[in-house]
């Protein structure tokens, strides 16, 4: 379970780490795309991401659930959203500023919701987390839980560390902005999941080829990392250190992210963009369907 868990995390990080490759001014934007993502060449889950930008706000929502012989080991369902304003400031180009961000995941025997919405005045983030038994609907301890146990449970991140930050589905928004509206090559965004605090930085490489399913094409690379600030022992510190993903993107004015390859100390996932939804709209039906039963 932790593994489904950290992997959801990791892809909710940095799968959606895009934006528009166009001018400066904020333009319309809606996506709705699909994913599947294969584990040591294994299908083990899909991925529905969808996006939708404009100067009233943006709003995204990533959905995942396990499939082929992961899903005969955990049936693991997950929904995140999160969705916010724009501050445009003349000559300077919109900044996001989140509202709330809600996850759900649920397996077999254990669920978890959880919920950070930010204060409108001074901007901080205030988060509610449940652990509970989908069957019964009684709360559930993280200190209860086999592949929990024996973990130190991570201090509170200090009000003055919640501000200012993104939940890890906006993040994309602001990384986004650090680079087409600001016109930076390198970005920065502080992270707060709701138990710790962490950065993702990164940077935009020139547009070459890569060979995906059979074909060479050419795609614009992101490099991508994490870097820990509060809430991380030594273990998942090294493991976050040792995290890394590079997300490949169309060269065009849509700038979608074509494949998603995550490394990690214990695997390497790569994420593939099986389904356009305006046009295949069976395949995303069907993950969001999962999503759905993931947050009731």
């Amino acid at each position: 379970m932790r593994h489904f868990a950290s992997l959801f995390a990791l892809c909710t990080t940095f799968a959606l780490t895009g934006w528009e490759s166009s001018a400066a001014p904020l333009n319309d934007q809606s996506e709705r795309l699909a994913y599947d993502l294969k584990v040591g060449g294994l299908h083990v889950a899909d991925f529905l991401a969808e996006f939708d930008e404009s100067e009233r706000g943006y709003r995204t929502t990533l959905t995942m659930e396990t499939r082929g012989m992961a899903r005969w080991f955990q049936d693991f369902r997950a929904e995140v959203k999160g969705y916010g304003n724009f501050v445009i400031e003349t000559g300077q180009g919109p900044t996001p500023v989140p509202r709330q961000f809600d996850r759900a995941w649920a397996a077999e025997q254990i669920s978890s919701s959880l919920t950070i919405a930010y204060d409108p005045t001074t901007g901080l983030a205030r988060p509610l987390e449940r652990t509970f038994n989908p069957q019964t609907g009684e709360d559930i301890s993280l200190d209860d839980l086999d592949w929990n146990r024996g973990r130190e449970a991570p201090l509170p991140v200090p009000d003055d560390m919640r501000v200012g930050v993104f939940d890890p589905i906006s993040a994309f928004v602001a990384a986004r902005g650090q680079i087409v509206h600001h016109r930076e090559n390198e970005f920065r965004v502080p992270i707060y999941d709701g138990r710790r605090r962490y950065d993702l930085v990164g940077r935009l490489e020139a547009p070459r080829q890569f060979w995906i399913s059979g074909q060479d094409i050419e795609l614009i690379p992101v490099i991508a990392g994490i870097e820990p600030v509060f809430g991380f022992d030594r273990e998942r510190t090294e493991t976050m250190q040792e995290s890394g993903g590079k997300i490949l993107f169309s060269p065009d004015d849509r700038f979608i992210p074509i494949q998603v390859i995550l490394e990690g100390r214990a695997f390497t996932s790569v994420m593939n963009l099986t389904a356009d939804c305006r046009v295949d709209t069976e395949t995303c039906e069907q993950i969001a369907d999962a999503g759905a039963t993931a947050a009731d």
